[in-house]
Order: C-alpha cells, then sequence, then structure tokens
C-alpha cells in the first residue's frame, strides 16, 4: 500500500515537472513567435518605405519631365503648325502659276553664266528635272547660262539629292551638276521653302496668324 502511494506521487512529481517545461516551453516559444512577427513588422515596414520613396522620386521626376516637355511639346506643336501653313499657302499659289513662270521662278534663282564658269572652272552641267517639262526646262537655262548647259534629263524627287518632303502636292525642281559631280545647284521649290522657313518664320507667323502664336 506505502508503495502505491510513493508510485502515486512519484508520477504526480513528474507531471508537475513535466507541465512547467512544457509551460517554460511554450513561453519561450510564445516569446519567440512574438519577436520574429515583430521582426516582420519591421521588414514590412522598410520594405513599404522604399517602396513609396521609390514611387514618389518616379512620381516627382514625372512630374518634372511633364512641365519640362509641356513647354516643348506646345513649341513643336506651333513650328509644325506654321510650317503647314505655309506650305498650304505655297501650294494654293503654285496652283494657280503655270510651268513656264514656275520654271522662271526657280531660274532667276541661279547666278550668271561669269559667276558659274569661275566657280566651276568652265565645267558644263547637267540639268536633272523633276516634274517639269524638259524642253520648257532646257529653253530657260539655255537663256540663263548658255554653252555651260550640256544636257537635261529626267529625274524623280530626291534621287539625285537629298530634299525635304514637305509634303507638296507636286514636287518640282530643276539640279544642275557639273560633270565631275563636285558643283551642285539645287533650284527646287523644297529649297525655296527651306530658305522662307529658315529667315522668315517670325515675319510669316506675323502675317498669317497676326502675331497670335
Amino acid at each position: 500500500m506505502q508503495e502505491l502511494r510513493s508510485t502515486d506521487i512519484l508520477d504526480k512529481e513528474i507531471l508537475s515537472e513535466s507541465r512547467k517545461k512544457a509551460e517554460k516551453i511554450l513561453k519561450n516559444a510564445d516569446a519567440d513567435c512574438k519577436e520574429l512577427l515583430d521582426s516582420l513588422d519591421g521588414e514590412i515596414q522598410k520594405a513599404r518605405a522604399e517602396k513609396q520613396k521609390f514611387y514618389d522620386e518616379k512620381l516627382k521626376l514625372f512630374e518634372k519631365n511633364k512641365k519640362v516637355s509641356i513647354p516643348l511639346e506646345k513649341q513643336r506643336f506651333k513650328i509644325t503648325f506654321i510650317e503647314n501653313a505655309v506650305l498650304q499657302n505655297i501650294n494654293e499659289y503654285l496652283k494657280s502659276v503655270d510651268d513656264d513662270k514656275k520654271i522662271k521662278m526657280l531660274v532667276s534663282r541661279l547666278q550668271d553664266c561669269e559667276v558659274l564658269q569661275k566657280s566651276t572652272g568652265g565645267q558644263k552641267f547637267t540639268a536633272f528635272i523633276y516634274g517639269f517639262d524638259e524642253d520648257k526646262v532646257k529653253a530657260q537655262l539655255s537663256k540663263k547660262i548658255g554653252k555651260l548647259l550640256d544636257k537635261c534629263e529626267k529625274t524623280e524627287f530626291g534621287k539625285v539629292a537629298y530634299e525635304t518632303d514637305f509634303g507638296f502636292e507636286n514636287p518640282q525642281g530643276i539640279i544642275l551638276e557639273t560633270e565631275d559631280k563636285t558643283f551642285r545647284v539645287r533650284l527646287t521649290f523644297s529649297q525655296v521653302l527651306e530658305q522662307i522657313l529658315d529667315k522668315n518664320r517670325e515675319e510669316l507667323t506675323s502675317t498669317l496668324f497676326g502675331g497670335d502664336l
């Protein structure tokens, strides 16, 4: 009977000790979990702050670029609008003029025969023509530069010399080139428009739009 009591007491002591150890383990586990969760929360907050800073900087850069780009886009739009308006006016004018007058307008821009002869060492020119009748061009060029004109040939816009495509409805021009190809003269409406836009943009803006742009 005494032995049974001793065994019972021993069991209780073992259970009590086990319970204490279990409680201690659970307590430690709770502390570790809390520490882990606190650490994770800190990492999450840190990551959130870094992302927030990243996107704030992106937003500031976007706003800055937008403030810079809007005036540039406005200026670009204005320039394009002016060029289109000038081109439209030139196209309308050219529609009302016959080819003989157009050729005369272009040929009149050519230097005199003596000046060309000195500049080229007396070399003769081939006239590359697009948008005009060859015989009409030859007749007017012969009057202007005489014996310096060798021959006339048909060509296409932009084939002999690079030219900006301003959207002319009917591109027309004459390109003179010496025999050794070292001297070239452009007598084209693309060239005319380039020079007009370069030299008279402000005047054209005022004339066409009353200085409103």
